[in-house]
């Protein structure tokens, strides 16, 4: 499997696919600093996990789907002496791992920033919590990385990454401080920054006493996502390993 995910990593090195890994978060924390630097620490993360995490997750497998597709429509992988599945399997853990190479450029970025920003109006982070957070903000977004590199081989790249950044966009906003957000696992991460950062998923800061702080476990999310993660991965793996060149 380490050999499949080398060669995978191999296709996109000098891709603007790897750029892209430090241009996201980079350009968010740029956007939130120049924007409203008194709301810097705030912002960068209540944008990055409501707008940018759930247009990456996307994106990522997209690109990656597309590098395959574009020109040879994967007839340079299908006729080879390959394990299909395992092609597959790897292809999600290096999606894995570039978002969570993004994720662990923005986290350093935010609280490396906090310190020329001095007080802000809202709370300064310490390391130990940003950590925290973009763990779990990886953890609980892992599900998207085999459901959208199906959507990409599918419904194409454009289609892919409009339809899960709407819906990551739209039901994590709308029902991660709902009764029914433990439903719906786009709502998994916006849901837990409350009682970890205390920010709301429309930027607004409460304090610990808030009910929704008490309310939210932040273990069940994370077993579920991993769960659907394994079981969407299963399903396409065997679903890839069925495709033919057309």
């Amino acid at each position: 499997m380490i050999s499949y995910i080398l060669a995978e990593n191999l296709k996109h090195k000098r891709t603007f696919l790897k750029k892209l890994l430090v241009i996201m978060p980079i350009t968010l924390i740029l956007l939130s600093l120049f924007l409203m630097p008194s709301y810097f620490t705030t912002n960068s993360y209540n944008w990055w996990y409501v707008i940018i995490m759930p247009a990456t997750f996307a994106l990522i497998p997209a690109m990656m789907d597309r590098k395959e597709s574009r020109k040879l429509n994967y007839r340079a992988v299908f006729p080879l002496n390959i394990n299909l599945k395992k092609l597959w399997v790897s292809k999600i853990i290096t999606a894995l791992i570039y978002m969570s190479i993004a994720a662990i450029i923005h986290m350093l970025g935010v609280y490396i920033f906090q310190f020329f920003i001095g007080k802000q109006l809202t709370p300064t982070y310490r390391f130990s919590t940003l950590l925290f957070a973009s763990i779990l903000l990886i953890i609980t977004n892992i599900w998207q990385i085999p459901f959208c590199f199906f959507l990409a081989k599918k419904i194409g790249f454009i289609a892919s990454i409009v339809l899960n950044a709407v819906l990551g966009l739209a039901l994590g906003i709308l029902l991660a401080d709902s009764y029914f957000w433990i439903y719906c696992p786009y709502a998994w991460a916006n849901r837990l920054m409350i009682p970890v950062l205390n920010i709301l998923p429309n930027g607004i800061l409460i304090d610990a006493t808030n009910p929704l702080v008490s309310s939210t476990s932040l273990l069940i999310p994370c077993i579920l996502s991993i769960s659907l993660f394994t079981l969407l991965t299963i399903i396409g793996a065997k679903w890839f390993s069925k495709q033919e060149v057309k």
